[in-house]
């Protein structure tokens, strides 16, 4: 273990950082046991990097998912006495795991101060597990990097500056985006009646029509429903119920007169919102209603003191015209040595010889 104590570090003297633990020791308890010092320490440490903005991160997050499922737990990284970290993760089987909240879990990482270094697999064995998969890891965490097997952007609305700012921004870039959304909101005004925005909604009837089209949206989509299962909705249904001044569940409605034409149910962290479950009524689909209803959120982000909205990786062409920032997530493993280990690493070797085979017989 190293400590390197200075004005930048975090330990739990106010003036003590915590930088450097290669194997700190490590306490693995239930995410439902964690103690209210613990969960104070979570917040000093998110708050005390940058990388770590996103809602995801936040111990609400991870304890909705808990609330939820019995197989969420957070390892406790401590050295010197103090907490250093924590390690959220979802067990699968006796020794495999996955963040906590798997599939919907858009940030995943180490919840720790910045510059913090440590062991990735010395981390797994102390957690009792041999491989911890990711798909959304944040780059910046360098411990992981040798485990990176894809990198991606996820996309960001950067709103620091103000909505008009962006817009100018956006705008001087060459996108029409927002003037075409515009022109569709007059449009969708003047043929089925005025458009109201409403930030936050505690509608619980609401949020369950905005789940129910979702749920038809993956159906049609092919993709795996999320809320055909018990945990899925209930997440849900916990996230909308938090409210504390550092994480919030987030039910945006878009109304045109008397209709509820599209929802969003997402989350936000002191400043950033988190686009997660946007859905609308597909008898409005020709006005573009999801795009509206993002836009009116961007409009109204400052006033709540957010200073991006995080659209997340599947650059998709919307997201390319309206992002203005990123920021890289990884896929990959941590792997210890073990049968699982060596039989993925066969599966991995006959895939890459397949397409070298394939690449080659493509070149004749």
């Amino acid at each position: 273990m190293q400590s390197l104590c200075g004005p930048d570090s975090l330990c739990d003297a106010p003036s003590c950082a915590f930088v450097s633990a290669v194997n700190p020791d490590v306490l693995v308890v239930p995410a439902l046991r964690l103690r209210p010092e613990h969960l104070e320490r979570w917040r000093f440490l998110q708050e005390s990097n940058p990388d770590l903005a996103n809602p995801c991160f936040s111990p609400e997050f991870v304890l909705s998912v808990a609330t939820v499922r019995d197989d969420v737990e957070v390892a406790i990284l401590q050295s010197n006495g103090g907490v250093v970290g924590f390690f959220p993760f979802q067990r699968k089987g006796r020794s495999r795991a996955i963040p906590a909240g798997g599939i919907v879990s858009d940030y995943q990482g180490l919840v720790c101060g910045p510059g913090f270094q440590c062991d990735p697999r010395q981390l797994l064995k102390a957690c009792g597990l041999v491989a911890w998969d990711f798909d959304r890891l944040i780059a910046t965490q360098s411990s992981f990097k040798s485990f990176h097997r894809l990198c991606e952007p996820s996309a960001q609305i950067d709103l620091s500056q103000g909505y008009q700012a962006y817009a100018a921004e956006r705008s001087a870039a060459g996108t029409r985006q927002l003037r075409d959304c515009e022109y569709r909101m007059r449009r969708l005004e003047r043929e089925v009646g005025p458009l109201r925005f409403v930030a936050h909604s505690n509608d619980t009837g609401a949020l369950e029509r905005v789940v129910a089209w979702k749920s038809q949206q993956y159906r049609r989509s092919g993709w795996p429903d999320l809320f055909a299962s018990d945990w899925g909705c209930g997440l849900v249904r916990q996230i909308h119920a938090v409210q504390t001044p550092s994480f919030a569940g987030m039910l945006s409605l878009l109304y045109a007169g008397s209709f509820l034409i599209a929802g969003h149910l997402g989350m936000r962290s002191q400043t950033v919102w988190h686009y997660w479950f946007p859905a609308y009524d597909r008898r409005f689909a020709k006005y573009s209603p999801g795009l509206i209803l993002l836009l009116k959120m961007a409009q109204v982000a400052e006033e709540l003191g957010l200073r991006s909205i995080d659209v997340g990786t599947g650059i998709s062409l919307y997201k390319k015209r309206l992002m203005n920032a990123s920021i890289d997530v990884a896929e990959g493993s941590v792997e210890r040595p073990s049968l699982l280990h060596a039989v993925r690493s066969a599966r991995r070797s006959l895939s890459a010889l397949l397409k070298r085979s394939r690449a080659s017989k493509q070149s004749y």
